[in-house]
């Protein structure tokens, strides 16, 4: 018969998380952090262009209303209400 080899033991507890801990912050210490302009610009451009898309989603999505109420479901289309002096 074949000698069975054991398996290496699992750290569990306190000692496994601050060994985790460590080397999280090994690895942090190794990246590369863009520059604080670099951040702020590239943060300004996923805002603008999220406001594009979700403005022509907004449009999209007006311009299905108005096809199904319509011109399929043969709904009038509202009005906005008259302004009050």
């Amino acid at each position: 018969m074949a000698a069975r080899s054991q398996a290496p033991a699992v750290r569990t507890g306190s000692v496994g998380i601050v060994r985790f801990a460590q080397e999280c912050w090994s690895e942090l210490q190794k990246v590369t952090w863009p520059e604080r302009q670099t951040v702020v610009r590239l943060t300004i451009i996923v805002i603008v262009i999220s406001a594009i898309v979700a403005a022509y989603i907004l449009g999209a999505d007006q311009v299905f209303t108005y096809v199904v109420n319509g011109l399929i479901l043969n709904q009038p289309v509202p009005s906005p209400a008259p302004a009050v002096p």
